[in-house]
């Protein structure tokens, strides 16, 4: 047997593999024993930054990078930072004091910007500079006095302050408010939003004599909030200062204006109130307002029941000041902007409000321009209200006595008396004017043709097609218009009289003026669509009710007379 050629190979050992794959794996665990030390050993290093940055901000100072970051990091979402402003903070007005946050950036020395707080003694100290005195500065004063230092060390420093946080303050509330006591706020409220925190005013309080004081108890200020309210002036609602003491008054003094503004009331007075301060606290002039004689009625000091009226030009620019307890009485012009107008409704081809002309417009004129009357409009019951001139039953002496007298009456009312109240109730209530629709469109008779007056109001309605018959008939119902007919044709057409109606006291009743029409006596009378008729029943009376008893009787003893008979055969 042949052997072929043989190679050999050289092979590692198990002893060699064992040695290589531990020192791998050694290389790995030191690997990530590394990497776990690292791991752990970076929150400890940013807790060193964050405790020394914390340090130092309680001096007002962050003076590495990573310091500023961190603290931007933590204020940016301050309540200070968020908190609301009513605009942007005038530099050149804002004066800084304690607990003010400001930023300083310096150009072209970026490792000099940083956030600074304002201390409790009024400084602000900046590392490697030095310290600067900026309580009771203006934001822009204090800039100057940080630049001017800087220019110890440096050349041509260019720096600017900015503000970050509002400082807070203690201000305190005494007086007419809910709750007085010391209150929380910034240097950028305003006394009335300290107040509301106090839980607002009473109805005693002084809106317009508020004091705000210093710590020393000077009058620093003072608030006027219902000029504040009436017409937005911020100098009458002052921001507060720290230590401030604000002292709500109860109301002392008073004017009062009436007439033709937008709120006449009786309004606290102030030192220095002049007429047009009256006028704009009522919230301003009617457009219909009469100022070349505005009345002024006025108490002198020794006599205080009597008052000396004068009148004032205000048109002309008088403007005169105001003493406590004055009058003011503006007038106005009776026919401005009256609502000169006729509203034409139902079944017309444009129904609405037209504009009129008074002393020239008429009724038929007001007609056309609504477009016409529709065919299934019914003249017979339109109406024409007339709303002005009819009075009131305040100036009817006899109206308000008999309304008056009416609830102590057991017996109530006479009948005179009920007819003239009715009478006049329907007046002012209806007020309809006495018109021939028929007469004026059909037949051109110029004399229903009237004068329309102010919100008249034209109306009509849908024509029925029938009248109704009610009461003591045989069918009750409608029954279609009968051209020229009389009562007896609807009687006959609603299946006669029935055996107990009152033939005589039948009654038509007119639905466009709701009065009842005799028609035996009015016999020129012309029953129109709508109408109806009323039969009513026939009343007992003791005559009657004799004789049906009379009757009864009779028929009874026929029959017991018969019945005898009857036997006996």
């Amino acid at each position: 047997m042949v052997r072929g050629p043989t190679c050999s190979t050289t092979t590692p050992s198990r002893k060699h593999l064992y040695h290589y794959n531990s020192l791998n794996s050694n290389r790995i665990r030191l690997f990530l024993l590394s990497l776990l030390l690292a791991v752990l050993a970076f929150p400890l290093s940013v807790r060193a930054q964050v405790t020394g940055e914390a340090f130092q901000n309680r001096l007002g100072v962050a003076d590495t990078t990573t310091e500023k970051l961190l603290s931007g990091r933590r204020t940016g979402g301050s309540v200070a930072d968020a908190q609301p402003l009513e605009g942007k903070i005038d530099p050149n007005t804002y004066v800084l004091g304690p607990g003010d946050g400001v930023y300083l950036n310096v150009y072209a020395m970026h490792a000099l910007d940083q956030d600074l707080t304002v201390t409790p003694d009024g400084k602000l100290l900046i590392p490697r500079i030095g310290e600067a005195q900026v309580s009771g500065l203006t934001v822009a004063d204090a800039q100057k006095a940080i630049t001017k230092l800087l220019a110890r060390e440096y050349k041509m420093p260019d720096a600017s302050l900015s503000m970050r946080r509002v400082r807070p303050l203690k201000v305190s509330v005494l007086g007419e408010v809910l709750q007085p006591g010391i209150q929380t706020g910034t240097a950028l409220q305003r006394v009335s939003e300290v107040i509301d925190r106090c839980g607002g005013l009473l109805k005693t309080s002084s809106l317009r004599n508020i004091e705000i004081r210093s710590p020393t108890g000077a009058v620093r200020a003072r608030a006027d909030l219902m000029r504040y309210y009436a017409i937005g002036d911020l100098k009458s609602n002052p921001t507060i200062e720290g230590g401030d003491v604000i002292v709500v008054p109860t109301v002392a003094h008073s004017i009062t204006i009436a007439g033709s503004v937008v709120q006449p009331q009786r309004m606290e007075f102030a030192d220095g109130d002049s007429l047009s301060t009256a006028i704009a606290l009522a919230r301003g002039l009617l457009p219909a307002a009469i100022t070349d004689s505005i009345e002024l009625a006025r108490f002198g000091e020794n006599d205080p029941s009597h008052a000396a009226r004068s009148y004032i030009d205000y048109q002309r620019g008088e403007n005169p000041l105001l003493h406590d307890g004055d009058q003011i009485f503006i007038r106005s012009m009776t026919q401005y902007h009256v609502p000169r107008y006729v509203i034409v409704g139902g079944e017309v081809q444009f129904p609405g409000r037209f504009a009129i002309e008074p002393g020239t417009t008429r009724l038929k004129d007001m007609i056309q321009r609504a477009g016409g009357v529709l065919s299934t409009a019914s003249l017979e019951e339109a109406v024409l209200i007339r709303r002005v001139g009819v009075g009131s039953w305040e100036n009817d002496p006899e109206f308000i006595h008999i309304r008056e007298l009416a609830p102590m009456r057991k017996e109530g009312l006479s009948d005179q008396e009920l007819s003239y109240y009715t009478g006049r109730l329907d007046q002012l209530m209806r007020s309809s004017m006495v018109v021939d629709f028929k007469a004026l469109l059909l037949n051109h008779d110029e004399s229903q043709n009237i004068l329309l007056r102010e919100q008249d109001s034209i109306y009509f309605p849908r024509a029925l097609g029938y009248v109704t018959v009610s009461g003591s008939v045989n069918q009750q119902g409608n029954v279609g218009y009968i051209e020229g007919g009389s009562y007896e044709d609807y009687i006959v057409k609603a299946g006669g009289f029935a055996s107990n109606a009152d033939r005589g006291a039948l009654r038509v009743v007119n639905p466009k003026t709701g009065s009842y029409i005799d028609p035996h006596s009015s016999r020129d009378y012309k029953i129109a669509p709508g109408d109806m008729i009323i039969v009513p029943q026939e009343r007992p009376t003791f005559w009657k009710d004799l004789q049906s008893a009379t009757t009864f009787t009779a028929e009874i003893l026929t029959i017991l007379a018969g019945i005898l008979i009857l036997r006996k055969g």
